[in-house]
Order: C-alpha cells, then sequence, then structure tokens
C-alpha cells in the first residue's frame, strides 16, 4: 500500500545521529557530537524582536511569499552577493531544503552530484523515482567539481534527458569554497552541455575569507536556480524559512512552482516571513555579527585541521560553513584487522567506544570502502563563546579548552584512537 520509492527511503543521517546522541546523552554517556549541523550562535535579538511584533498575524500570506520579504531579498542579493533579480523571481518556502525538494519533483531530468555532497540530495531524487548520477571528485581538490569531471561523465553517459548539477558551496560536508575562477570555468561547461543548475547557497556568508561567497549564477545566469535560507548564516533553522531565486530565462516557471506550492504548503508562516525581513535587511549590526560568528569558526576549524593533519588524518580545509571531511585511509590494514572494512560501521565503532559523533562518506556519496567522514565543529555554546571571543580576539588551544571544550575532547577522543590503531 506504500509507494516503494518512499518506504525504501530511511531516516536523514543528520537528524537521525542528532537523536541518537540525545539518548546516548540523557543516559549518562560524555558524547563530543560533530555529527549534526546546526548553528551553535543564538538568534540575532533584532530578528527575535521583530518576530515576536508580528506574533498575532494569523493570516495566510501569498503562496510566493511575502511581497516586501522578497522585495528585501532582492536587494540582499544585490548587495551582498552580487546576484541581480527581480522579486517576481523570490519564492518563499519553508525551508531551502523543502524548495529544492519541490525543484526535484518538478524537473523531469538526469540529475548530477558531485561526489561529496549532503545527505538530503540523493534521497530526495530517490523519493520520486528519479535518475541520479555521482561525478567523481579527489581529496586533492577538496572535492570540488572541474570541467573535466563533467566533459568525462557526458563522454562517458550522453544522458538522454535535460540534466541538473546539484551545487553546494559553502560545501556541506567538505567546507570547500568555489573561487570565481572555478565557478567561470564550470559555467563554460554548464553551457556547453546544457546543463540546469541547483546552487545551494544555505551558508553563503559564512565565508573564512570574504564576506559572502561567489555564486554560479554571476557567470551562469541563464540556468542556475539559486536556493538559500534563515538556518545556517542567521542561526535560525527552527524558523524554516527558505528561498529561491528563478532565472529571468526560467520565468515560464513561475505559474508551475506557485500551482505546486498552492497544493502542499499553502504558504510560509506569517510572523516569520515578517521576522525574516528583519534578517534579511542585514543591517550593519546583524552582519557584524555574523562576521563574529565566521572568525570564531574559522579558528576553530583551524586547529582541527591542524590537529588532525599533524596525526596523518587526511583533512579537507575547510573554508566556510561547519563543516570538514576527514579521512582514515591511511590506515586501513589496521582499520581492516578490528573487523571494519566500510565507513558505516568505523563510524559506529568509534561511537561506541570513544564517544565520538561524526557521519560516514557513504552518506555524502562515497563508496563504503572510502574511509571518509563529515565532521561538524559546533559542540560547543555559541552565546558563551562568542561573549569570550569579544574580550580576547584570539582563539587558540587553551581558549577552546577553556570555551570550547567539546570541540577539544572530541579531538583528544581521536587521537586516541589514532593512537590505539597503532
Amino acid at each position: 500500500m506504500i509507494n516503494q520509492n518512499i518506504s525504501l527511503l530511511k531516516q536523514s543521517s543528520t537528524l537521525l545521529i542528532n537523536e541518537k546522541v540525545k539518548e546516548l546523552r540523557i543516559k549518562g554517556k560524555e558524547i563530543s557530537h560533530f555529527g549534526f549541523g546546526q548553528s551553535p550562535f543564538p538568534i540575532h535579538a533584532s530578528i527575535v524582536a521583530a518576530l515576536r511584533e508580528n506574533a498575532e498575524n494569523n493570516h495566510y500570506l501569498p503562496v510566493a511569499g511575502l511581497e516586501e520579504l522578497r522585495e528585501e531579498i532582492v536587494l540582499f542579493l544585490k548587495k551582498h552577493q552580487n546576484i541581480k533579480t527581480t522579486k517576481e523571481s523570490i519564492f518563499i518556502g519553508p525551508g531551502s531544503k523543502e524548495l529544492l525538494y519541490q525543484s526535484i519533483l518538478i524537473f523531469d531530468a538526469d540529475f548530477l552530484i558531485p561526489k561529496g555532497s549532503w545527505v538530503s540530495y540523493i534521497p530526495q531524487i530517490q523519493s520520486k523515482g528519479g535518475t541520479y548520477h555521482i561525478l567523481d571528485t579527489n581529496f586533492e581538490n577538496d572535492f570540488k567539481l572541474t570541467p573535466q569531471n563533467l566533459d568525462t561523465f557526458f563522454k562517458n553517459k550522453r544522458p538522454k534527458k535535460q540534466t541538473v548539477l546539484i551545487l553546494n558551496s559553502p560545501n556541506n560536508p567538505t567546507g570547500a569554497i568555489y573561487s570565481k575562477e572555478e565557478y567561470k570555468a564550470l559555467a563554460m561547461a554548464c553551457r556547453k552541455h546544457s546543463i540546469v543548475v541547483f546552487s545551494d547557497e544555505i551558508y553563503s556568508q559564512i565565508n573564512f575569507s570574504q564576506g559572502y561567497s561567489p555564486s554560479i549564477s554571476a557567470y551562469y545566469p541563464e540556468k542556475t536556480i539559486v536556493f538559500g535560507g534563515l538556518s545556517k548564516v542567521f542561526s535560525a533553522g527552527g524558523y524554516r524559512l527558505g528561498y529561491m531565486m528563478l532565472p529571468n530565462e526560467m520565468q515560464v516557471l513561475q505559474k508551475v512552482y506557485k500551482s505546486l506550492f498552492s497544493e502542499t504548503f499553502s504558504c510560509v508562516s506569517s510572523p516569520i516571513q515578517f521576522a525574516a525581513i528583519k534578517a534579511f535587511e542585514y543591517h550593519t549590526n546583524l552582519q557584524n555579527y555574523v562576521a563574529t560568528s565566521s572568525a570564531i569558526l574559522k579558528s576553530i576549524s583551524e586547529f582541527i585541521f591542524n590537529e588532525l593533519s599533524a596525526i596523518k588524518i587526511e583533512c579537507t580545509k575547510s573554508e566556510g560553513a561547519f563543516y570538514m571531511l576527514i579521512g582514515f585511509n591511511r590506515y586501513k590494514a589496521a582499520i581492516l584487522e578490528l573487523g571494519i572494512s566500510g565507513s558505516f560501521e568505523l563510524a559506529n565503532y568509534v561511537l561506541e567506544n570513544y564517544d565520538f559523533a561524526m557521519l560516514p562518506g557513504v552518506d555524502f556519496g562515497f563508496e563504503k570502502e572510502e574511509l571518509f567522514f563529515r565532521i561538524a565543529f559546533v559542540d560547543f555554546n555559541g552565546e558563551d563563546v562568542m561573549r569570550a571571543y569579544e574580550s580576547h580576539k584570539n582563539i587558540d588551544s587553551t581558549f577552546i579548552e577553556e570555551n570550547a571544550p567539546n570541540i577539544f575532547l572530541g579531538v583528544e577522543k581521536i587521537k586516541t584512537f589514532m593512537a590505539d590503531l597503532k
């Protein structure tokens, strides 16, 4: 009686690990939680105040979203991400995750997923019985897609359907960011192969070297759909509000999107949409707040990278978001002696024996025998760390040990695991 495409799905790995860690902590286990990617910082007071002021608003809003909010997002994208668009091209939904899913439903296409991509892309495609292809990437390039990867795919596969490439930068799970030059080269390849791009830019302002991350839409505007929202940059995952931007050349799809939205989620909560206006106004105080958050995350990522690289663990260089891929592939022989050959089994082994939670690479498009894992370095009290940072302006190992003890202890647990391996 159940749609087989749905019955074969498992619960989202990120949400599942979060629930499992909560259960273990209730039982008294001191888990270092590097498995779940939720911003550790509190929502800025200005956004909370705007939500409170509009709490009594119980009206259904337009299917595409509140006009004032869509206008504010247009200004935000132009000023802070160098993307030019109009309010008619903006749609508001209950999180960018849902908007991506609805877009996957709409497009009758073969989907292209770079190896090292967010856990939900593939299950969303599977839920509609869609076809996807994993595009090869490599550790030396922090698993970023290259034009050569695309050319190789089209030379070997020759898909008969429209193709849709899902790109994510800053990237979950690697923390990597595509540069303008890399996007220019990818845009040329996408144009050559007539690819539609879903550009997942949910982490755009969490960039460790500048205020925002570039968008491929600046170089491939005709076929790039941009997705963003409140959850990561504005630390408001529970608010469940995202946006998407259709390119001018795809305005014919406006009616299709509105029809599907009207028959599914109708519209996003009214108070949340009004609160989101304040977020996307992105006033100076809020910009400084996000910049401070990024500075903290950068220092923590550098601490982890240096500590783990020193013991020969493979680490991607995190440039944004709050993730890193780490690999134990140099130690496969020792791990095999434990009776473990896959990333899923090793993640469970480390959780059960070293109280360290991480997600296996198999959830991110890797083969099970590739021993890569995503770690999210957000297991700390963001409010406390931000307050301490404002006083010190310097984050070293002592600062992390004192103010983000779960991060420090988690790294020590991985060191212990490695020492035991030898």
